[in-house]
């Protein structure tokens, strides 16, 4: 029988950019998103395989990650493998902080550590999103790319890494608890919607090439206001009048979840403190991620040669 396999994932905090641009099939919209990496959130996945076709998920309620460990196996091979997943990790469902995709990302590297091999981020995002039908990018471990989520294929790499941000992460009570990030159908971008997201997208290509975080946290606010059709954030203005005052970049959301943020400069403490502070008189949830939460930390690891995860 194969031995015990494990496997790794971040989360991530939302996203930069998401919207739709145009395909290479004419009058055919592509979706696409652009993730904020977080190392706060973390998935580790062990799989202990065992004959039959049985798979068993701990915690129990796992459907994705169960079918993206039966969908591995027989993309490698393996028949009559079951076994089980047991699943730890400490990133919310229901918030847009990528659980599923973490969990689905980290099972299919487990099984594939319990087959004796190490699959391709692209070969990850397949099975990803033939898993969960959409999948977020954390198999490629924190590097700035444009992701088709609905794909499972990267649309275009960045020359360079997010520029050096520090985030601090908020929640409006008013949003809830959580939301089923794939419920309805997907969304649908007017024209107007497009050429904006293009306009912005070229504006975040800008901004990393210039290692400009004033522009990507504008591109962030910009694409925040644009997903107000499809999943609103109430106080959006608010948080972002409060930002404003305290010299944030701009503001940032989970474009399918509950969870926002405002982006700051590095060591902007003071001014992340303040604005905590006056966010939580005036209700909201709010958390100072510890170390500081940033895109540049995943990013500079990937750069520098690093391998965020053993697998």
């Amino acid at each position: 029988m194969l031995p015990m396999g494990r496997g790794d994932s971040y989360g991530h905090h939302g996203e930069i950019l998401q919207g739709a641009i145009p395909s290479s099939a004419p009058g055919i919209p592509r979706s696409v998103l652009v993730t904020l990496p977080c190392r706060r959130y973390r998935v580790t996945v062990r799989f202990f395989p065992a004959a039959g076709n049985r798979l068993q998920t701990i915690p129990a309620v796992r459907p994705k990650a169960a079918r993206a460990a039966l969908l591995t196996l027989s993309c490698l091979g393996f028949s009559g493998v079951g076994g089980l997943l047991f699943l730890n990790g400490n990133i919310p469902a229901g918030q847009g902080l990528g659980s599923s995709s973490a969990d689905v990302t980290a099972t299919i590297r487990a099984v594939a550590d319990a087959c004796g091999q190490s699959l391709a981020p692209e070969r990850i995002a397949r099975l990803a999103v033939a898993a969960e039908t959409a999948s977020d990018p954390l198999m490629f471990d924190g590097t700035a790319l444009v992701f088709a989520q609905r794909e499972g294929v990267v649309v275009e790499r960045f020359d360079n890494p997010l520029p050096p941000m520090e985030l601090l992460s908020v929640q409006d009570p008013a949003n809830g608890n959580g939301i089923d990030t794939l419920s309805g159908t997907p969304r649908h971008y007017d024209r107007r919607e497009m050429a904006r997201c293009e306009a912005l997208l070229e504006k975040l290509r800008d901004g990393i090439a210039r290692s400009d975080a004033g522009l990507v946290g504008s591109v962030a606010t910009a694409s925040a206001h644009l997903n107000q059709r499809f999943v609103p954030k109430p106080r959006l203005d608010e948080l972002e009048a409060v930002g404003r005052h305290h010299g944030a970049l701009g503001v940032q959301v989970a474009h399918s979840g509950t969870v926002m943020g405002l982006l700051f400069p590095p060591g902007g403490q003071e001014a992340i403190v303040a604005a905590k502070r006056q966010l939580a008189r005036r209700g909201w949830k709010v958390d100072l991620p510890d170390p500081p939460t940033s895109a540049y930390a995943i990013a500079q690891d990937v750069e520098d040669g690093a391998t965020p995860f053993s697998h």
